[in-house]
């Protein structure tokens, strides 16, 4: 007996696209994890049945994420299901994969416990918890591919020593800079165990133990310490919303002045609250990422309020990058006032 053909509204196709895309942001996380979209970028395809017995992955669920990233057109799958080569979007997704990363294995738990916090009574009984060592593997994805490029390009000319990382997580930065200047030394400071975990299984796998070290400290409450006087290059990335509301930005923006003493340049790399954006017109990431500070009772400053809090915090921008992915984000390169 045949199938009926099966007719989708415009309006289930909309609702459709919406359910399939969340279980598809889902498959994208998975699928990085375990290897799957590697294996696709390295060989343009990928066998079910290899890939499983090659992973120790279950070879019916590899198929169910197959057809998951299928729906969003990542992948094309054979008739049988038992083959998949790289569509349209894979290239897009997999230069932003620590995005979804980020959102669904970083925060999972606080968007499927979102009900509970709704309400204030809510708030108050339910901490918010996200997951620090996802959260660190995703930002050091996102800081590889769209931070670091224009990261590098602000410390050509300078003469630096020694490199204190504000909220580390990975220490991948800090691997890259000691890569890419072999006299320079780094000090990882970072006050999640998971990303103190993350930071120095990095570091032993780089051979970088010697040159590279880690501190377990609250960045939002620093004090000096005899290994932060010899710092002359400070730098805090995708964290530095943490140091506001403004009257807690000018307090921190000042005190890094008193906790590293000799430091000649500050350079500071975040995403601000969206500006002019209405429903449907969110680019990638801004939604997520102000939902999820917005649950966390976190504020989110403008570029504009960025900009304006500087002089009276001490410091001012001797250079400056706009970044497009994420949307409103920037990287200022700043010398003491």
């Amino acid at each position: 007996m045949a199938t009926a053909e099966q007719v989708i509204s415009d309006e289930a196709q909309y609702c459709a696209d919406t359910f399939n895309g969340a279980i598809a942001s889902a498959a994208i996380s998975a699928a990085w994890e375990i290897g799957l979209l590697d294996e696709l970028e390295r060989a343009g395809r990928v066998g079910t049945a290899e890939f499983a017995r090659a992973s120790g992955a279950d070879e019916n669920v590899v198929r169910a994420l197959l057809v998951a990233l299928s729906t969003r057109r990542i992948v094309t799958l054979d008739a049988d299901r038992t083959e998949a080569t790289t569509a349209a979007g894979f290239a897009d997704v997999y230069r932003s994969k620590g995005f979804f990363y980020w959102l669904t294995r970083g925060c999972g738990e606080l968007l499927t416990t979102l009900p509970a916090k709704m309400t204030l009574a809510g708030r108050e009984a339910e901490s918010v918890r996200r997951d620090s060592r996802a959260i660190s593997v995703a930002c050091r994805n996102i800081a590889r591919s769209f931070f670091d490029p224009p990261f590098r390009e602000l410390l050509e000319g300078l003469d630096l020593t020694t490199v204190a990382d504000l909220g580390c997580g990975s220490s991948d930065r800090l691997i890259m800079l000691a890569d890419l200047l072999p006299h320079t030394r780094g000090i990882g400071i970072d006050v999640a165990a998971g990303a103190i975990n993350v930071s120095k299984e990095a570091i032993a796998d780089a051979g970088m133990e010697d040159r590279i070290s880690v501190v377990q400290d609250d960045v939002l409450n620093l004090a000096p310490r005899e290994e932060y006087a010899g710092v002359d290059l400070v730098t805090c990335f995708l964290m530095g919303h943490d140091f506001w509301p403004r009257e807690n930005a000018v307090t921190m923006l000042r005190r890094l002045r008193e906790t590293f003493p000799n430091a000649k340049n500050l350079i500071i790399g975040d995403t601000c609250r969206s500006t002019g954006v209405e429903g449907p017109e969110h680019p990638m990431f801004t939604l997520g990422f102000e939902t999820v500070h917005t649950v966390m009772d976190q504020y989110l400053p403008t570029l504009d309020e960025w900009s304006s809090v500087l002089e009276e915090s001490g410091w001012r921008i001797a250079d400056r990058r706009v970044i497009d992915l994420p949307a409103f984000s920037f990287i200022y390169r700043l010398t003491p006032a």
